[in-house]
């Protein structure tokens, strides 16, 4: 092997070791969400929720974070079926997470409150 190709491989090693990583872990988000708000059913709902938990769920797993948003939405969605404490959690775990989200879901939960009066 001379010199040239030996530079070759040394430089494809190195640049294939530099690619960029991945931070967050999306899974089947885009496709759930698509096809829920293509055919907006309570199967698609039930799809695109599970696809959320399995975000929430295999992120760490994959040592990747949680996408920003995700936790907000599916805390909404757990509001939307009646689960309101459970979703409030999920909201909270949104802004230590994402603190730059406080006053978006500050809203939301204001929202909530003054639906319940």
């Amino acid at each position: 092997m001379n010199i040239k190709n030996l530079f070759y491989l040394f430089s494809l090693v190195f640049l294939i070791g530099c690619a960029p990583q991945p931070l967050f872990y999306w899974g089947d988000y885009s496709s759930s969400l698509y096809d829920y708000k293509k055919s907006p059913d309570e199967k698609t709902l039930a799809a695109h929720e599970k696809s959320l938990l399995d975000i929430i769920v295999t992120s760490p797993k994959k040592h990747l974070h949680v996408p920003p948003g995700i936790y907000a939405e599916y805390g909404y969605l757990l509001i939307n079926d009646g689960k309101e404490n459970e979703g409030l959690e999920y909201f909270d775990k949104e802004i230590v997470l994402y603190p730059e989200s406080k006053v978006f879901v500050q809203r939301l939960k204001d929202e909530l409150a003054r639906g319940k009066k």
